[in-house]
Parts: C-alpha cells; structure tokens; sequence
C-alpha cells in the first residue's frame, strides 16, 4: 500500500546520505502542494511559486518514474516562510538543485538530487492561475423584473361533490393506472424490457435477491496455525518500517520500535496467467498486516502494478471475521500457506506466488494497465465475512468512496467512511471496530447478518 511504500522510501534515500537544508532555485512557475500527491485530480494545490523563488529541502520522495517530490521551506519571494511539496522532473526540470548555499551562490547545478540543499525556480512555465492576482470581474446589474399580473384562480370547497360522470371517470383511471403498474416489465404489458426501480438507503445498499444463489465454502486446504492476537486496539500512529528477505523470497518488515515483524509481503512477477509478459515492473504484490499484533487492524493488501506508475496501480483492501489469530506463513515442500485472520488459509505456489487452493481465488488476470484499468479479481470463499475496498493509485482504506461487505453469498455495501472513519492526510487507517462484538453489532443494523 502507498501509505507504507512512501515511508520505505524515505528510509532508504536517508540511508544514502540525504540531508536536510538542500537548496532548490525554481526556473518556472510551480505548483506548491500541501502533501506529495501530484496527480492532477488532487486538490492540494496551496498556492503558486513565480520563477526565482529558492527553498532549503527538507525532504525528498523518489517515485518509480525516477522523478522527485520535493518538500521545500521557501526562502524567498511572496511566499517566504512558508512550507510546500513541488515536483521535480529529471529529463525536464523546471529547477536547479544545488548541494548548499555556497554551490547556489556560485550557481552549481547538481543532478544528485537526493543530496541536494538548495533550489529555485528560473523558467517561466505555466501552471494553476493563482486566483487572488486576477482581476475581479464586473458585475452585472440584475434587470427588474416584469410583474405579470396574476390571473384569479376559481376553486371548488371540499364539501363540492363531482358529477357521477366525473366521479365514475376517475374511477376508471385509477383502476387503469393500477393495472398499467401491475402489469409493467411483463411480457404483454407496458415496457416489457423495463422493471420498476427498488427503493434503498443512500448509505446502506442491501442484497434483496429473494432467491439468493446456494453457497457452499471452500475448506482450507492446509490447517492454519493460530497466534492469537496480544492485544485488541492498534495504538501506534504511522511509523517506518525496515524490511528484510527470508524464505521463499517473503519479505518481512518490523516497525520502527518493534522488535518484531508487523507484515510480510511477497510478489508474483509472471509472466503466467494471473500476471502477463510485457512491462519489466508488472506485479501483483500481496501484504498481511499485524502490526503491534493487535486485533485492529489484521488485514491484507493487494497492490496490483502494471507498469510501476503509481495513477495505474490497483490498490486492494481487505478484511476477514471474525479475527482469531494474526495472519502468518509457512512453507512446506512447493506450497506457501498463509494462514488469515479467520484460521482459515490460502495457498500459494512458492516460486510463482499465485494462488493454488484454500478460502482465495484469483478469477482472471491482473489488469495490464492503460484503459483497461481494473481492481484485482480476487475472491472469498470462506465462512467468515469480508469487507473490501478498492482505488487506484491510493490508500483505499482513506479514498475509497464504498465498502463492500460479503458473506455466505449476502452483499452490503456501506460508506467505507463509517468503518474507516478518520481519512485525514496523516491518517493511520485505523479501523473502527477494535472489538468483534461491536462489529457484528454494527452488521446487524446496518446489513440484516452478523459474524
């Protein structure tokens, strides 16, 4: 998930010697951004930095297209003391970068961008129109209004009866618009390819199949190995993490202060049916979340990437109940089994990572990016109930509009909002229900089933 990747990579440019006070002198007008989010559909945009304008770096974020977020303390010009993030793009840029404050003096560019200081902004490049240096426009008098002259309105007092013609004409009505309805979306009837819309809650969508299809789960096909949690509420905020390799090409990363691994992470880089030959940085990575071993927040994620540009990576969310044990893995002869917060277990292939048996399954292959842009075709088979989210190119615990919760076949769909509730920038998506009794009562109100 981006939430973590970003912080992974902050460790690792730290790691090669970046430091804080670098010197950046902009060549155009850039947009300052309140955080390090420069797709366009953002709406971070602070203000406008004019051309000439220097900062100190203090902080870089190196994304996969090798191009640069820079948060920058401004120094000079109208924005002067202030704090914004702009970006630098390395086949372009629209800044010089100097290493420190005597290089800047004597206009030594640097390409190191990870270890400059300073830089300013020299080219005069387009960017957002700056709102408060245009003019306002005139506004236009409204023109008076023309008084028409109301014509009298004739009514009849409740006490007027109809005449019997008039009365026995609106019964017929009546009756004709009852059938018309009885009789919609039937062969024969009026409209028979349409069919009258149900009514359901603007926050809770409920499946009202009256004739739900028969659900039958799959059994693990290894036994899980149950660690039950040590505690019920996650209490860290974001923290770092360092990962390292182990068997089978797992990845297990601790949190900054822990002194043991919070998730583990592994990737299938095809080429075989799930993910396809083509882009050398197309993957479908898989993470498991325990962090502090709380019960909180036992999830796992599914970033689905087809090119390695961030806009286009699937980002999946999911969670299991009720939450027995911390999800962990195993390796036995060629088959990876992680074992999920329900007991239950998924298999993997150990050297290709997809998945071979247990409550998963992958129903089709990855998205391969440009328009065809998809979330990851993965599904639960268990007993227990899932709770989904998707976005792209983001955290989807804090951008995805919907949840979608399943059991046994049963579908409800709630504002992802009321389970992750605080989606802030510096969110650390905690979700909601610490405990699974308040969660199963929640489900019981909102979606008519419970754990």
């Amino acid at each position: 998930m981006r939430l973590f990747k970003y912080l992974t990579i902050f460790i690792v440019l730290f790691s090669l010697g970046f430091a804080k006070d670098g010197i950046v002198e902009l060549e155009g007008y850039l947009n300052g951004r309140s955080s390090a989010n420069f797709l366009k559909s953002t709406n971070n945009v602070k203000f406008v930095l004019p051309p000439g304008t220097r900062g100190k770096i203090q902080e870089t974020k190196q994304f996969s297209s090798g191009n640069y977020g820079l948060k920058v303390a401004i120094t000079s010009g109208p924005r002067k003391g202030e704090e914004a993030w702009v970006y630098y793009r390395t086949s372009d840029p629209d800044m010089k970068v100097y290493e420190n404050e005597q290089a800047a003096q004597k206009d030594q560019e640097t390409k190191d961008v990870a270890n400059a200081k300073e830089t300013k902004t020299i080219r005069e490049t387009p960017a957002v129109r700056d709102p408060a240096s245009e003019k306002p426009k005139e506004e236009k008098k409204p023109e008076p209004k023309k008084v028409e002259e109301k014509k009298p309105v004739i009514t009849k007092k409740a006490s007027d009866k109809l005449p019997k013609d008039d009365a026995e004409e609106l019964v017929r009505k009546v009756q004709d618009a009852n059938k018309t309805l009885a009789n919609h979306g039937k062969p024969g009837g009026p409209c028979p390819e349409c069919e009258l819309a149900k009514v359901h809650s603007r926050d809770v969508g409920i499946n009202e199949d009256t004739n739900p299809p028969t659900f039958t789960a799959k059994s693990s096909q290894d036994s899980g190995r149950i660690i039950p949690p040590t505690r019920t509420q996650n209490p860290f905020g974001i923290r770092p993490t360092r990962c390292g390799s182990g068997q089978g090409a797992i990845d297990y990363c601790t949190y900054e202060g822990d002194s043991q691994p919070g998730n583990f992470k592994f990737r299938n880089r095809g080429p075989n049916n799930i993910v396809s030959a083509g882009d050398a940085n197309r993957s479908r990575e898989w993470a498991f979340y325990h962090e502090g071993n709380a019960r909180q927040d036992l999830g796992f994620a599914i970033s689905d990437m087809p090119n390695g540009t961030i806009s286009q990576t699937q980002e999946t969310y999911m969670m299991v109940f009720p939450r027995k044990t911390i999800p962990n893995v195993r390796i036995e002869g060629d088959k990876q089994i992680v074992t999920l917060p329900t007991g239950e277990t998924v298999t993997f292939d150990k050297n290709s990572k997809k998945v071979i048996g247990g409550v998963l399954s992958e129903d089709g292959a990855m998205t391969s990016g440009g328009k065809s842009l998809q979330p990851a075709k993965v599904s639960y088979h268990g007993n227990g109930v899932m709770v989904r989210v998707d976005t792209r190119g983001d955290e989807p615990r804090l951008k995805a509009a919907n949840a979608v919760i399943t059991k046994q076949g049963k579908t409800c769909t709630v504002p992802a909002k009321k389970l992750w509730p605080d989606r802030s920038e510096h969110s650390s998506a905690h979700f909601k229900y610490f405990s699974d009794s308040d969660f199963d009562a929640f489900l019981k109100s909102t979606c008519g089933f419970g754990l």
